[in-house]
C-alpha cells in the first residue's frame, strides 16, 4: 500500500511483484498516466468521500466489486470504496499483505547498494553518545502515592494551588539515572538488561529525544556530535513501545518469518544494512 503524496487515500496493488529497478516499458507509462488521471480525478470529490475510496490495480484473474474507471474492459485500475469490499476483495488485499514469503527483500537492498556504489555514496551512519546522563523526578512516597481516588483529587488540587503559587509540593526526588555514559555505535545490536524499575525505558526515551518534559535531565545526549536541540530526532531515531499490540492475522510461521527477514537471516545480507 501506498500514500498519495498530501492526501489520505491509497493505492492497493494485488498483482503479482515486479522487479526492481528494472526500466519501464510504455505499458507501465501508460498505466502510471491513467493512475495519475485517477488521482486527479479521486482529488475533486468532497474530504470526506475522498477518504473512503481507494485505488485497486486489477489482475488477470477477477477484481474486487468496484465501479470502473474507464470505460474499456481492460482498464488497469478501478476505484472501489474501501468501506463495500466483498469478501474475495479482502481476502485478496490480505493475502497480497502477508505474502511475506513470496517477498525478497535482498533484491531491493541489494539493487540500493548497487546505485550507492555505482555513484561512490556511502549509506549514512548515526554514532549515538551520551555523557553524564541523568535523569530525576519529583514524587509523592508512602500511601501518598497510590493511585487512589482520594489521592487524585488531592493531586488535582495541588496541582491548582501550586499553578497559583500559593502552594509548594511535598514531594521528594527520585533519581532514576544517574551519570550514565555510553556509546552505540552504528551497525551494531546493542543489549540493554536490567532488572524492573532500573531505568531502561527512560535511557532509550532520553536517548529518541521523547523524555517526558516533567523529568528532569542533565547530561550531553548527541548525534554524530549533534546536539538533539539542533535537528529533528523523530527523523533520525525511533523508539519502539514496550506495549505489544498483536496482529491476529499472522500466524506464529508468518510472524516469526517476517521478523526474520526484517532482521536479516542470512549471511548474504551482511554488507546491505548499516
Amino acid at each position: 500500500m501506498a500514500a498519495s503524496s498530501g492526501v489520505e487515500y491509497f493505492e492497493i496493488d494485488v498483482e503479482a511483484s515486479t522487479e526492481h529497478f528494472s526500466r519501464p516499458s510504455n505499458a507501465d507509462v501508460v498505466e502510471e498516466d491513467e493512475a495519475e488521471l485517477v488521482w486527479a480525478a479521486i482529488e475533486r470529490l468532497p474530504s470526506m468521500k475522498r477518504h473512503n475510496f481507494a485505488i485497486v490495480r486489477r489482475d488477470s484473474v477477477s477484481s474486487p466489486r468496484g465501479r470502473r474507471v474507464g470505460a474499456v474492459d481492460s482498464a488497469p485500475f478501478e476505484v472501489v470504496d474501501i468501506r463495500k469490499l466483498d469478501r474475495r476483495g479482502r481476502e485478496r488485499v490480505l493475502q497480497k499483505a502477508l505474502a511475506t514469503n513470496d517477498q525478497d527483500n535482498y533484491n531491493l537492498l541489494a539493487g540500493i547498494k548497487a546505485r550507492f556504489d555505482r555513484v561512490g555514496l556511502e549509506v549514512p551512519k548515526v554514532e549515538v553518545r551520551f555523557q553524564g546522563l541523568n535523569v530525576s523526578a519529583k514524587v509523592h512516597t508512602g500511601g501518598r502515592a497510590l493511585p487512589t481516588l482520594p489521592n487524585y483529587a488531592l493531586n488535582a488540587v495541588e496541582i491548582f494551588l501550586t499553578s497559583l503559587g500559593i502552594l509548594q509540593p511535598n514531594k521528594h526526588t527520585l533519581t532514576i539515572l544517574d551519570n550514565v555514559s555510553g556509546i552505540v555505535k552504528p551497525g551494531r545490536i546493542t543489549l540493554l538488561l536490567g532488572p524492573p524499575g532500573s531505568g531502561k525505558s527512560t535511557l532509550l526515551l532520553a536517548l529518541a529525544g521523547k523524555l517526558d518534559s516533567k523529568l528532569k535531565r542533565s547530561g550531553n545526549v548527541t548525534y554524530n556530535g549533534c546536539a538533539l536541540d539542533n535537528f529533528f530526532v523523530q527523523r533520525t531515531s525511533a523508539y519502539i513501545s514496550q506495549m505489544d499490540n498483536h496482529i491476529g492475522e499472522l500466524t506464529v510461521r508468518e510472524t516469526l518469518d517476517f521478523a526474520a527477514r526484517c532482521q536479516g537471516a542470512s549471511d548474504n545480507w551482511a554488507g546491505l544494512y548499516v
